[in-house]
């Protein structure tokens, strides 16, 4: 008989102002006895290696792998990263972090409708993506939007309200909106912006905590959902905008370019900001696809 200690569980610390714990507690109390191993995330080298020998000990029982992420998106992203083969493996949010848009996808809104998910064993093939060698679970932004994303995580370093932090950020980055050359090209599409300001790339509909960024976004359609969008001039013109964003009704606005693709190549005519999942870097240069159906979710 199959070992049933299949999970192991992958948690963010700082996640959800320490809230992590707290879920943790639930997820381990809930889940006594099926648990393989318990596993703090880190950047820094050696949690791949980790998270391997972790699922290799699981898979020599007979069983397939839960990795449970306990924490946000970017929990989630470190796993999904730290993997060998995320086909190999079943993954589950417990959504705790600033931002759980990957796990409102899913329809995972609390923690304890995460634990009864794994409880139950129900799930779904999803899509993930790749950025320049980097897995991405539900979305990446390029631009003004990753400038925002690294302004709310220093304002909630501060102390700042997670929920509203994103919101917040937006609104100061009314005043910070510098344009840029963009290029994208995808098989059958090339769009070239002078005065681009951010593109956003979504395999999931939201981001940053609740904006639609790309609302027709699905997560197992084999496809990603792009939203390139060029500036526009006054502070209220730009609120009206960070607004529609947020509900979902920009795209078919005359500044937002919006298609779908499973690949793309993107050239910036000088260094922005990028954040996949959230987590923050900067490029010139972003090579993009989908990988179709490339992991599993436990979802409701």
């Amino acid at each position: 008989m199959a070992d049933q200690r299949a999970a192991v569980v992958v948690f963010n610390p700082a996640a959800g102002r320490r809230g992590a714990h707290e879920a943790l507690r639930a997820v381990t109390t809930r889940l006594d006895g099926k648990i393989a191993a318990v596993l703090e995330t880190s950047l820094a080298g050696g949690f791949d290696l980790r998270l391997r020998d972790a699922i290799r000990d699981v898979v020599s029982t007979g069983t397939r792998p839960k990795v449970i992420g306990v924490g946000g998106d970017g929990t989630l992203s470190i796993a999904l990263n730290a993997l060998a083969d995320p086909s190999a493996v079943t993954m589950a949010v417990v959504p705790v972090g600033s931002g759980n848009d990957f796990a409102a996808a899913l329809g995972v809104a609390t923690v304890d409708k995460a634990i009864d998910a794994i409880e139950r064993g129900t799930s779904r093939l999803v899509d993930f993506g790749v950025v320049n060698g980097r897995r991405f679970a539900n979305c990446v932004g390029i631009g003004l939007d990753a400038e925002i994303g690294a302004l709310s995580a220093r304002m909630r370093r501060r102390g700042f309200p997670p929920g509203p932090s994103y919101y917040a950020a937006a609104l100061v980055g009314l005043f910070m909106v510098k344009q840029v050359g963009i290029a994208l090209r995808s098989a059958d599409k090339t769009i070239r912006r002078e005065d681009g300001v951010m593109v956003t790339i979504g395999n999931g509909p939201e981001y940053g905590g609740g904006f639609k960024g790309a609302p027709g976004a699905l997560l197992d359609d084999g496809l990603l959902d792009v939203n390139v969008f060029s500036d526009v001039q006054g502070l209220f013109r730009r609120l009206a905008l960070m607004q529609r964003i947020r509900a979902g009704l920009h795209v078919g606005q005359s500044n937002v370019d919006t298609f779908r693709t499973a690949t793309l190549e993107i050239d910036v005519d000088r260094e922005v900001a990028m954040h996949v999942d959230g987590e923050i870097a900067s490029v010139r240069h972003a090579s993009i696809a989908i990988v179709p159906n490339g992991m599993r979710a436990i979802a409701p």
